[in-house]
């Protein structure tokens, strides 16, 4: 996921209740992998949804950082 920041940009109502729930999306599945990791056996299955939790930690912060800016 790339984010482009405009500067001096600001979003319509609508598209920043859309970031907030994808920001609360994205922390609901890294919470949920999070608490799911500790029950997976299978290495390369643990792998990857500690990848996943990296990737969405990742996006999340650039969701926060777009709303900050356009506040």
């Amino acid at each position: 996921m790339e984010v482009y920041i405009l500067l001096n940009t600001r979003l319509a109502p609508h598209e920043t209740l859309d970031l907030h729930e994808l920001l609360a999306a994205k922390t609901l599945s890294i919470s949920k992998s999070a608490a799911m990791t500790s029950f997976v056996n299978d290495p390369e299955l643990k792998s990857i949804m500690q990848a996943e939790m990296q990737t969405c930690s990742k996006h999340a912060q650039d969701i926060q950082s777009l709303l900050n800016q356009a506040i």
